[in-house]
């Protein structure tokens, strides 16, 4: 598998997506809220123009729904380009990541020049994070983390900036009814968070962080000009001002993350690890076996072969409608 290959891999060789059922991909099952797709329509032709450099629009949704000072955001065509902007515009000489996590913060480290050391979490621990063990000078933190669901407390991130600059994935965050991290930021704190999986947009690439004032200066200045565009730009505004859309998502995963993992569970040689968001880690000693027979079925689970600290054994699945999550259970039942 390659080293930094992720999860919704529909297409073939020639770029064609495939009909998948797709658990591969943590994406909010809802699909595109109304207004999301209403605002796309009525703005399909605006594509004839660039986007505005400023993307002053969807700042101003994003301070109001966040409750966060526009002199401090820095919009992103997806969460994943803050990695590469960050790490190119402060240089640590060695970055530190707890593994396994998204692959992405390596790649953005490296791509920069940055030494990368591992921090190796334990399956028998939960792959919980000892931080009397950790010594960084700059620290990712998924918060919860992908793949493994953890979650840090406010408390512990402060005590790491004691000693690291620390950078707080919070990609999933809008999935759980918990505290943000954004209201931490500082010189040593920096907040990064996705839009496109809890809108289902990955497609249009959106996201933002909130930094501290003079880097996110920096971070502006150092970016593409037009790097959210014009359609991205118009969608984050709608999907931010949907509360309702919101309030379905967390009720939906409240109940069927439940369902998905009591059903899970009760499978013959599955091991699972307790989720906080909308995917689930578990472990089987046929783990490759269960894939390609999933394949047959048109069934995508992730691998979690190249995830650093993680071998073959282990996958990982998004928890998708109840319908879509009963056929990836009877799908197991007949492979294990």
């Amino acid at each position: 598998m390659e080293r930094y290959q992720h999860g919704g891999q529909v297409y073939d060789a020639a770029g064609r997506a495939g009909d998948w059922l797709d658990f591969s991909a943590n994406i909010n099952p809802l699909g595109l809220s109304e207004k999301v797709l209403q605002m796309l329509e009525d703005n399909l032709r605006g594509v004839v123009n660039y986007p505005d450099a400023q993307a002053a629009e969807l700042k101003r949704a994003i301070s109001q729904r966040y409750d966060v000072p526009e002199k401090n955001l820095v919009v992103l065509n997806g969460a994943a380009e803050f990695f590469y902007l960050y790490f190119n515009a402060t240089r640590p000489d060695c970055v530190t990541i707890p593994v396994p996590s998204f692959s992405e913060y390596e790649r953005a480290a490296r791509a920069a020049g940055c030494r990368v050391e591992y921090f190796f979490t334990d399956a028998a621990e939960k792959f919980s994070l000892n931080l009397n063990k950790l010594r960084a000078s700059c620290v990712i933190i998924g918060r919860p983390n992908n793949p493994t669901g953890n979650l840090i407390s406010a408390e512990e991130i402060l005590r790491l900036a004691e000693v690291a600059n620390v950078v707080v994935d919070e990609s999933f965050i809008d999935f759980l009814d918990v505290d943000s991290a954004r209201g931490l930021v500082s010189e040593k704190i920096s907040v990064v968070q996705s839009l496109t999986k809890i809108f289902a947009i990955p497609g249009l690439r959106l996201g933002f962080a909130v930094v501290e004032e003079n880097l996110a200066r920096r971070l502006n200045l150092s970016k593409d000009v037009w790097n959210v565009n014009f359609l991205a730009q118009k969608a984050g505004v709608a999907a931010l001002a949907d509360d309702d859309y919101l309030r379905r998502t967390r009720a939906w995963l409240a109940e069927e993350k439940k369902f998905f993992v009591e059903h899970l569970s009760q499978l013959c040689g599955v091991e699972v690890f307790p989720p906080t968001a909308n995917f689930v880690l578990f472990r089987h000693e046929q783990a490759e076996r269960i894939l390609m027979e999933l394949r047959h079925e048109k069934i995508l689970l992730r691998s979690c072969a190249n995830f650093v600290g993680l071998n073959g054994s282990y996958l990982r699945s998004a928890i998708r409608s109840r319908k879509e999550n009963l056929k990836l259970f009877n799908a197991l039942e007949k492979i294990i």
